[in-house]
């Protein structure tokens, strides 16, 4: 899906080294590697990190799934394969396996030719949904906080209101709003977004945390992009619906039946007009636009 694709990735640019600490504990960040590995054709991964590990430099990929995939083992040998080609590290491969459904591959990925072996390549594979929520709000690492809807005990309003107050008490101010924005579009997958919308505003007083986030409005870009390259796709239609709600929420409050049922029905013009006009027009002249 979209909106946990794009918020994965960007959890994993903006916080490389806590998520990669779950993987490697003993390596140190270095930096953050462009994605796009320029060797045969063009492959992009979701993050690339120059660590050194016990004092070897090297590239870890680190990868996001949502749920199993037999075919991941090969993924990650081409990845890292192409990276060493253009790197000359040692790659170390991660892959995060969010949802539970189906059966995680075992490391490592092999090919043989009869009973010769070919290759193998190791990797490390967490299963984010077994680690425990109460765990990770107890050590309070900021960048992992977004990640609690995913894992056991995590998928409650009472825990995910929780994760929204320490992430206010313990994150940089400068990364509360991403954070925020993160376990909110994470936690409506559990809870919905309306009941995430109001966790967001007991935690906060107000969802204009959210509404200002640079990622939120990233996401509304995006959503006009693919709704006027895709026109009326089910799913491109229903990111700029979402994107509609929280900006009205974020700005009006809790919105009325007719509204929703508004928003619901708009066209996807319709939708982008309301998002452009969403900072100035009053509410009655945005209850025009997504009727006209």
């Amino acid at each position: 899906m979209p909106d946990m694709d794009q918020g994965i990735k960007r959890l994993l640019q903006t916080h490389p080294a806590d998520i990669l600490h779950l993987a490697l504990p003993d390596a140190i960040y270095v930096e953050t590697l462009p994605t796009e590995v320029a060797v045969g054709p063009q492959l992009t991964l979701d993050t690339l990190l120059r660590v050194t590990y016990h004092e070897v430099e090297c590239v870890v990929d680190l990868e996001a799934e949502a749920k199993a995939r037999p075919e991941i083992g090969r993924r990650l040998f081409e990845y890292g394969s192409r990276v060493m080609t253009s790197t000359g590290l040692l790659v170390l491969s991660v892959v995060l396996w969010l949802e539970a459904g189906g059966t995680p591959v075992s490391s490592p990925y092999s090919q043989q030719a009869d009973d010769l072996p070919i290759l193998e390549w190791h990797f490390i594979g967490i299963e984010v949904y077994h680690l425990k929520a109460e765990d990770a709000l107890a050590h309070g690492v900021a960048g992992l906080l977004p990640l609690i809807p995913f894992m056991q005990g995590g998928g409650t309003e009472a825990v995910l209101e929780q994760t929204a107050q320490v992430i206010q008490q313990r994150a940089p101010a400068d990364e509360i709003p991403e954070l925020e924005a993160l376990l909110a579009v994470f936690g409506a997958r559990r809870v919905g977004p309306q009941t995430m919308l109001a966790i967001v505003r007991r935690a906060l007083m107000s969802t204009e945390i959210i509404e200002t986030s640079p990622l939120y409005q990233m996401w509304v870009r995006d959503a006009e992009a693919r709704g006027e390259a895709r026109g009326e796709a089910r799913g491109e239609v229903e990111t700029l619906r979402a994107a509609v709600q929280i900006a009205l929420d974020g700005r009006f409050g809790a919105l009325d039946a007719e509204l929703l049922g508004l928003i619901a029905q708009a066209t996807p013009d319709h939708l982008r007009d309301t998002l452009a006009h969403i900072a100035s027009d009053t509410l009655e002249q945005l209850r025009m636009r997504l009727s006209a």
